[in-house]
């Protein structure tokens, strides 16, 4: 550092201390058969966060304005959802994470419970299985 408290080629300025002032507590929603075994890649500003399969984790966090973003991961990365978050000091805010009911869709994020998407794949998909099932054990009869 300088006399003037820059820092100089080849050294590193000295990064302002974290300081938590908030709790953040992001739920995901669902539960262990409804959502994947992994639990979902939160990230607060860019960085990585914890996160839990299902149910709810509390992040201490600085105040102020926070960039949230949240997905999946099985065979490849879905349920991308993203949110803006205005968070005072001292005050705990709840975020919720829905992550689709599949992978060819994205999630939803917000301040109350969000709706999951994907129900009408995955019904469809269940009822193309039992309509099979069905013909097959017709076709068994029949024969």
């Amino acid at each position: 550092m300088d006399q003037n408290g820059n820092a100089q080629y080849g050294q590193l300025s000295p990064q302002p201390a974290f300081t938590p002032n908030a709790t953040l507590r992001f739920t995901v929603q669902g539960n262990v058969m409804t959502s994947n075994m992994v639990p979902p890649l939160l990230t607060i500003d860019g960085h990585k966060a914890p996160s839990r399969m299902s149910g709810s984790v509390d992040i201490p966090i600085e105040s102020g304005r926070h960039h949230l973003e949240a997905s999946s991961q099985w065979l490849r990365r879905y349920g991308q959802a993203a949110f803006d978050l205005d968070i005072a000091p001292g005050q705990a805010i709840e975020v919720f994470y829905a992550p689709p009911l599949h992978q060819f869709t994205s999630g939803a994020m917000g301040l109350s419970p969000q709706k999951r998407k994907g129900a009408g794949l995955t019904w469809g998909i269940l009822g193309g299985l039992g309509l099979v099932v069905v013909l097959l054990v017709a076709a068994a009869f029949v024969a």
